[in-house]
């Protein structure tokens, strides 16, 4: 997502909006767990979608926000491309919790700014020095400790959570090119509009009728998911992207927390080694990239 990067004037309260988006992220994809062995990734995404595009519509308009000057953008197919990959990066994510513990999926997705460090290099002709790329080796390093792959039958099912940090890395590529065109609200509008649109053209060939227990679960998957948009871009404006960043990856204690209780799922030794290793590598990579610009 798009944000405008303002001067740090209340960190406190920037680190408490990243903490609360982190918790917020990881309650949506549990709820996508949960319900994922009944539904659709694609009907999990339209609800994802629809309903945080009419919360983000609703909250915008009691604001004063939805104005035509945020509805319009200087370069709308970009942005809808742009919204089409988070959309990827969601189905792909909803696939990879039905089959993956939460700390699995998380570690691989945590090498997403490892991922948009390289591919910086072809797509946006950006330079990437040594102790970028040794913190990228690093990070994909922690990355394989974690999951520990067998090479020999490698399980199918990894490739899901990294088809999911490829998409969000590219949306993340997408969003840095697009940031000098359009607003951060406008860029936020379009990722809901792009992924509302297109999962309601595609639900009715993946719908299943949802039990009525599981109708305001459902509702609560995109209300959390618009909640953990507007406390990442509250966060983001509080303080600067590298005090506060590196607190999103408090999404692995959630996530170990949440797969133990719910879903009986305790992450191995190698798993906390790796998902270390992936931490202090993006988190380098983030204030890193703090100090260029």
């Amino acid at each position: 997502m798009s944000v405008v990067i303002m001067p740090a004037q209340r960190p406190l309260r920037g680190i408490a909006c990243m903490l609360a988006a982190a918790a917020l992220f990881v309650g949506m994809d549990s709820l996508a767990k949960y319900l994922g062995d009944h539904y659709s990734p694609v009907q999990l995404a339209w609800s994802r979608y629809s309903v945080h595009l009419i919360v983000l519509v609703v909250l915008l308009a009691f604001m004063g926000r939805l104005t035509r000057a945020e509805l319009e953008s200087r370069a709308p197919w970009g942005q809808f491309g742009r919204g089409l990959l988070l959309l990827g990066a969601t189905i792909f994510a909803y696939l990879s919790v039905r089959v993956l513990p939460l700390t699995q999926v998380y570690v691989v997705n945590f090498s997403s700014p490892l991922i948009v460090t390289l591919l910086a290099i072809p797509l946006l002709n950006e330079k990437v020095g040594a102790k970028r790329l040794l913190a990228a080796v690093c990070g994909f390093a922690g990355v394989l400790i974690a999951v520990q792959p067998d090479v020999g039958s490698l399980d199918a099912h990894l490739l899901l959570p990294v088809g999911m940090a490829i998409c969000f890395a590219l949306y993340q590529l997408a969003t840095r090119y697009f940031a000098a065109q359009d607003s951060a609200l406008t860029s936020l509008l379009y990722t809901a509009a792009a992924g509302g649109v297109v999962s309601t053209l595609a639900v009715p060939f993946f719908w299943v009728p949802i039990n009525s227990e599981d109708i305001a679960l459902f509702v609560l998957i995109g209300v959390l998911g618009a909640l953990s948009h507007f406390a990442l871009i509250e966060a983001m404006r509080s303080a600067s992207a590298s005090l506060v960043s590196p607190f999103l990856y408090s999404q692995l204690i959630w996530a170990t927390l949440i797969g133990y209780w719910f879903f009986g799922d305790y992450p191995t030794k190698a798993t906390f080694i790796g998902a270390g290793l992936v931490a202090l590598a993006g988190g380098y990579l983030i204030i890193n990239e703090r100090h260029r610009h």
